[in-house]
């Protein structure tokens, strides 16, 4: 490969404006916490695998929106009718494979492989593309954001990307691309895999074709075989054949009759392609990059077929680009679509649309809300947009109306803001304020942290209404509603994110002046907003509490986040013992912790001894048993009490 990096300024253009964009935005994120960019919202591959999860079980995938659903579409297009032009202007993967390769060319440490190695190597990026699409398609969660190089790179190993194998697939980019020409785009990269499947599709629409024919014929044939056939088809006809099943309308085409073989066009090829020996560049990595065409001397020898019009693939991109952008401003589609109970037969059927429900933002979201709302008398059914955080659903009109929908979806919540003494004499007032903007459980968030900036608010509860009821707890005397009021009006507050201060904004509003609907002493206060835990096992049912005892130990740390998340494998790791029966959390005058047991099966200090285990013992559901380390910290003496 030639190492010059100017010869095709168009293409050169295109791929360092796409680079300098990530970075800008990496930037901005690294010095604006507030900001945060999507840097997948236009991603083919995501948007393809989405659409496989969305025609198999009716589902998009993670929180895959229009953008990128269209983008893939137009992917599929361009590959089949032109050629794997993303792949040769737009993948930041690619361009930073050949700049590297570039790079390294001129040390002559770059190497092109030929042969069985080359061909063997490639059905690596088959394999990895079967595994890809099955887990996506038929779980509806984007499966290579497991290892995804450039995810992980632009989220800095995100909590959807395995950090080795995050770590493993940049090494392959990186330390590839300095010895091997392309090693991730030829060998193991999932999309170079599925173009290649569109590219050779006078195999691959039959395949499909076939499939749809026994499905439609009663044969329920499961999606793997497809997935698994194009897969064969794909690695099959490029291992052993070097070139696809395709209909192009764009080659790069060599005129023997002026071409001199001088192998110009060879060295200028990233993929290391001999064009001068085809007559029509059928060769399976070709991406119409049109280097060869541009370093070309000789007056009609290579061209796009057979000119010198090198701007058309980047023509052709850029208007596949703007169409998909454009139909994905017109279409919509939904995250998640289920029906239940006896909707196809009710006569009376109607929904209602829910904006703005941040907590609705992928497709794992989408389902806790339909497992939600199946639960509920009545609801027949949910829709879900998860790329603009909207939902509809649908209902029995004749048992429900739209105000009771709204409050079973509705989730009331409490917000200990503030902590300090317990004695009687710290009286609370109670501060009612109608909110309009309160809906979600994110925008709860938001206005805790508004709240709690002031040291004499004490806690937040809401309810339903239309607008939300805020009840507001603060120090007697201290802040009055009006006070409150213009808290939270405010167009945006200040928050730390990462070691920075942010400025988040919001909308809320408030509907009157606010009243007071009475008083309350602190240590009620904490007793009433205290989240209790509460697990019943080991055939707890079956026991007559007059035959139980009671361990109780003081629990300061019972109402944190970290302290709840471990109870559950604190309560696996006493469950060992088949006496211990029971375990929650309550607040007398203080929080404790509660074991219930049978002493003829198990000792008070047996118990007791759990309490102080370096390591829980934790039971999964396959019969592995796991340890973790015990970080709950409990105070003061055991005691043990009789049940009641």
């Amino acid at each position: 490969m030639k190492a010059n990096f100017l010869h095709n300024k168009t293409k050169l253009v295109i791929q360092a404006a796409l680079l300098v964009l990530i970075i800008t935005l990496l930037v901005i994120g690294a010095f604006n916490k507030a900001h945060t960019t999507d840097f997948e919202a236009y991603c083919p591959f995501g948007g393809i695998m989405s659409l496989g999860s969305k025609l198999w079980m009716g589902t998009m995938s993670c929180a895959m929106s229009e953008n990128q659903l269209f983008m893939g579409i137009m992917l599929v297009i361009g590959v089949i009718l032109f050629g794997k032009l993303f792949c040769g202007y737009l993948c930041p993967i690619g361009t930073v494979t050949e700049w590297l390769n570039k790079l390294f060319a001129r040390f002559n440490i770059s190497i092109v492989l030929k042969g069985k190695v080359d061909r063997i190597l490639r059905l690596g990026k088959y394999v990895l593309l079967f595994f890809t699409a099955y887990f996506t398609i038929t779980s509806s969660e984007l499966w290579c954001k497991k290892f995804d190089p450039y995810f992980a790179s632009v989220t800095g190993f995100g909590t959807d990307t395995v950090l080795w194998a995050g770590i493993l697939t940049i090494l392959v980019v990186v330390v590839g691309s300095v010895f091997i020409r392309f090693f991730w785009c030829k060998y193991v990269c999932p999309l170079s895999a599925l173009s290649n499947i569109f590219t050779n599709i006078l195999i691959s629409a039959p395949i499909v074709i076939i499939y749809l024919i026994i499905r439609l014929i009663g044969w329920d044939m499961h999606i793997i075989w497809l997935i698994l056939a194009l897969c064969l088809s794909g690695a099959i006809t490029e291992i052993f054949r070097y070139k696809f099943y395709s209909i192009p309308l764009l080659r790069v085409t060599v005129n023997h009759d002026h071409c001199t073989s001088c192998g110009l066009c060879a060295k200028a090829c990233p993929q290391g392609i001999d064009v001068y020996e085809y007559d029509k560049v059928t060769h399976p990595d070709c991406t119409l990059c049109m280097d060869c065409v541009k370093e070309c001397d000789e007056d009609e020898s290579i061209g796009l077929n057979q000119s010198k019009k090198t701007w058309i693939p980047p023509v052709i991109l850029g208007g596949l680009i703007i169409l998909g952008v454009i139909l994905a401003n017109n279409f919509s589609f939904k995250t998640l679509t289920e029906r239940w109970g006896n909707y196809e037969t009710l006569q009376n059927v109607k929904s209602i649309e829910l904006k703005d429900m941040r907590s609705v933002k992928c497709y794992g979201s989408s389902k806790s809300l339909y497992l939600k709302l199946r639960r509920i008398p009545g609801i027949v059914g949910v829709d879900t947009w998860a790329s603009d955080h909207r939902v509809h659903i649908f209902y029995n009109a004749d048992k429900l109306s739209d105000i009771d929908v709204k409050k079973a979806v509705f989730t009331p919540s409490k917000y200990i803001l503030q902590k300090f003494g317990d004695t009687p004499s710290d009286l609370l007032e109670i501060f009612e304020i109608p909110v309009n903007g309160l809906w979600d459980v994110y925008d709860n968030y938001d206005l805790v942290r508004m709240l709690m900036k002031n040291p004499d608010i004490v806690g937040l509860k809401t309810d339903f209404g239309e607008p939300v009821l805020a009840e507001i707890y603060v120090v007697k005397g201290s802040v009055t509603p009006a006070e409150l009021i213009d808290i939270i009006e405010q167009k945006s507050y200040t928050r730390i994110i990462k070691g920075e201060e942010v400025e988040v904004k919001v909308d809320f509003s408030c509907e009157g002046k606010g009243r007071k609907l009475g008083e309350i002493n602190y240590p009620d206060f904490r007793k009433d907003f205290f989240a209790a835990y509460n697990q019943e096992f080991n055939n707890y049912q079956n026991y007559n509490l007059a035959d139980l005892k009671v361990l109780e130990i003081d629990f300061p740390d019972a109402e944190s986040t970290l302290a709840r998340r471990e109870l559950r494998y604190f309560t696996s790791h006493v469950s060992e013992y088949d006496g211990v029966v029971r375990l929650q959390t309550v607040f007398t005058d203080r929080p404790v912790l509660r074991i219930y047991f049978d002493p003829k099966q198990v000792s008070a200090e047996q118990v007791e001894a759990k309490l102080t285990s370096p390591k829980l013992k934790v039971f999964q559901s396959n019969g592995d048993i796991i340890e973790r380390d015990n970080v709950l910290k409990f105070a003061g003496e055991v005691r043990i009490n009789n049940a009641q």
